[in-house]
């Protein structure tokens, strides 16, 4: 019969190695954190006690988060390999096993529910609350991006290790639901209680975005930078100090930053790719010539296309094709969308191909079929996933299609909605008013 300990949240975890414990807790936190190596820290657990099932569950969760066809495959080996054990698994483990099959199949809804189940059985499952906010995030489930944590918040009191970070990720929640101010004050809280909180930072981040707050943004992000530059969550960070630039009408700053930590290192996670082909668009939205920086971010692309995984990527990855007039691996990934699997699937048949086809008529210069595409997936598009700042990118591009395109009052009623939640006024919209001929 196995037997097992408590993690660092008190939750039960089957193994009898204390070192076990301690390198799986540190994965966990690292995860939570986004700092350190949490997929060596979890390759450490399961190296002291192979019986690790939570251990290796985790493995195939880190391998999930890359969201690539060779992260999946992994993933799946990983879970075969469990399924293949004759082990008699505890409840929390039965849940997470079932979550990240589901996951690694496709089913990323499913995956969810089943990680809710596992934090009604101990809703402090830190590992199974992160991954189930994470997952509702990239489904475009804005209302339980913060429900999660809001079904298990009584859990959690100040004096239980982990309070902070879920005061940091219930912020983010709160923001992505328009609820600002208090957004703010959970932020800050998580930020008083660990001034490295890297989520509780990009929560208070996109609080500035949302209400205009350029110049408190811009002072946060650069005062904070010492407390998370080393994380490998940074280069969002910097691309939200970049959008802060751009909306003020700094757009020499803003492409500094693309030049620099944003796309120094030249990454290949997904995460890093989506930032600069974003930053990018939208740096050509407002008249710079990005050409060659999208050529050199397509031969970092190339390698990652495949079978779709996440419609998401793929209609950043139809940004860069565009902007470097890559058309013929455009159609590449549209023609690929069309064979999606599994909640990817649905998303993509729902708005995820109209986002494609928008976007790459924009880049071929077809505005009024840009603007015909886009304005039928506006009210939709919460279902890609993605936060508001990042989405906001559909906004930008439709009225300057419209601009392009000869609806110039059109173009102007968009500017004038968008402008509607930004206090300090939008330099940003004024340009590409400007810039694209209204």
């Amino acid at each position: 019969m196995r037997t097992g300990s408590i993690d660092g949240w008190g939750v039960p975890i089957q193994t009898e190695n204390p070192v076990a414990v301690q390198h799986f807790d540190a994965a966990v936190e690292e995860l939570l954190s986004l700092s350190g190596d949490p997929i060596s820290a979890v390759e450490d657990a399961v190296g002291v006690d192979d019986g690790l099932i939570l251990g290796h569950i985790l493995r195939a969760y880190l391998f999930l988060y890359g969201q690539s066809v060779g992260g999946v495959a992994n993933a799946r080996r990983i879970v075969e390999d469990i399924d293949g054990r004759v082990l008699q698994l505890d409840e929390r483990e039965v849940l997470h096993l079932r979550a990240a099959r589901a996951w690694a199949w496709g089913e990323w809804a499913d995956a969810a529910r089943s990680l809710e189940r596992a934090l009604l059985h101990e809703p402090r499952d830190l590992l199974a609350l992160k991954i189930a906010q994470d997952l509702y995030f990239f489904l475009g489930e804005s209302a339980d991006v913060r429900g999660v944590v809001a079904r298990v918040a009584s859990a959690w009191r100040p004096e239980v290790p982990g309070w902070g970070y879920v005061q940091g990720m219930y912020a983010f929640g709160l923001e992505e639901n328009a609820e600002y101010r208090l957004a703010e004050e959970f932020a800050r809280v998580a930020l008083d209680n660990n001034h490295e909180d890297v989520w509780a930072t990009h929560a208070l981040a996109h609080v500035f975005e949302m209400e205009g707050r350029t110049e408190e943004g811009i002072a946060f992000l650069i005062g904070s930078a010492d407390h998370w530059d080393s994380s490998y969550f940074a280069v969002h960070n910097w691309w939200h100090l970049a959008l802060y630039h751009l909306e003020r009408g700094q757009i020499e700053e803003a492409l500094a930053l693309y030049d620099g930590p944003v796309r120094r290192s030249r990454s290949s996670e997904w995460l890093d790719i989506v930032d600069a082909a974003s930053l990018l668009w939208r740096l050509s939205l407002v008249g710079l010539d990005v050409r060659q920086r999208a050529g050199q971010l397509v031969s970092d692309i190339e390698p990652l296309l495949g079978e779709p995984v996440y419609i998401f990527n793929d209609w950043h990855t139809i940004m860069a094709f565009g902007l470097a007039g890559r058309s013929d691996l455009s159609e590449q990934v549209i023609s690929a969308n069309q064979h999606a699997v599994g909640s990817n699937r649905v998303v993509t048949e729902k708005v995820g191909l109209g986002l494609l086809e928008g976007f790459r008529f924009f880049a071929t210069g077809e505005f009024r079929r840009s603007v015909d595409v886009l304005v039928e997936c506006l009210p939709l598009t919460g279902a890609v996933g993605g936060s508001h700042a990042q989405r906001d990118i559909i906004n930008l591009t439709l009225i300057a299609a419209a601009a392009r395109s000869g609806h110039a009052d059109y173009a102007r009623a968009l500017a004038a909605t968008r402008g509607n939640y930004r206090d300090d006024g939008s330099d940003m919209t004024e340009r590409l008013l400007l810039t694209n001929g209204v």
